[in-house]
């Protein structure tokens, strides 16, 4: 165990190290050719072509890595939300609480890849067609239910059908301006269907303006039509 916990530490060094020095490995084996001949200067030549690649080889190598340990990460959240999603079928006694644990996943998935400083809930639709907060990940404190102002903009957001991208909530030439507190600039407002049945409405936010402008509106309704899918199933599950 000590020798595989040493060659781990060594590996590390090199991956993250490597990409420094190459630089100056480049730069010192450049000096060095012109007062060289024969295979010194052949050995030369080649490390410092070898050298000059290894920062951006070990750049793309550390990109696929995090991908890999990110996507890792994706398929373990979705595989417990379909899961979840499986046993709410059943209609359980806990149908409610199981519901929860799907919003919060699913929102705090989302979140988390969309940018490490953003803000997200969720309000479901009741049964008088208000909004209704369920669940809220990142510090954020949102009111349980907006004025009438706010919600109606969200209720037609909602009816829509698709997300709406706030790129500065200082300057919205009158269309949709909501967040979830503390001046947040940017904004994300996703509709939540299960199937042509509207269920709610997710919001996420962002401290900068078009912090969330590259998000791609197909990534956001998987996870939006998702959580109104569970929410449906939920619902479902508790009036049996």
């Amino acid at each position: 165990m000590a020798d595989n916990n040493k060659q781990s530490k060594w590996s590390d060094f090199f991956f993250y190290a490597l990409p420094v020095v190459s630089p100056g490995l480049t730069v010192l084996c450049t000096t060095q050719i012109g007062g060289t001949e024969g295979a010194g200067k052949i050995l030369l030549i080649v490390c410092a072509a070898i050298s000059a690649m290894l920062a951006p080889l070990l750049s793309l190598v550390a990109q696929r890595r995090y991908r890999q340990v990110e996507g890792i990460k994706f398929e373990a959240a979705m595989s417990a939300v379909i899961d979840h999603m499986g046993t709410l079928t059943s209609g359980p006694d806990d149908s409610l609480a199981i519901l929860r644990q799907i919003h919060d996943r699913l929102i705090t998935t989302l979140a988390k890849d969309v940018s490490s400083r953003a803000r997200a809930a969720f309000y479901s639709l009741d049964e008088e067609g208000r909004l209704k907060r369920e669940v809220v990940y990142g510090g954020a404190n949102p009111p349980e239910r907006f004025d009438e102002k706010d919600e109606q903009a969200l209720l037609n957001a909602i009816m829509q059908g698709e997300p709406v991208y706030i790129d500065d909530n200082r300057d919205t030439k009158g269309n949709l301006k909501i967040n979830l507190g503390d001046d947040y600039q940017s904004a994300l407002v996703a509709p939540a269907y299960a199937g042509s049945v509207a269920q709610g409405v997710l919001i996420i936010d962002a401290p900068k303006a078009k912090e969330l402008s590259k998000v791609r509106k197909s990534y956001v309704l998987v996870f939006a039509h998702m959580i109104g899918t569970a929410t449906a199933l939920g619902r479902r599950a508790a009036a049996e």
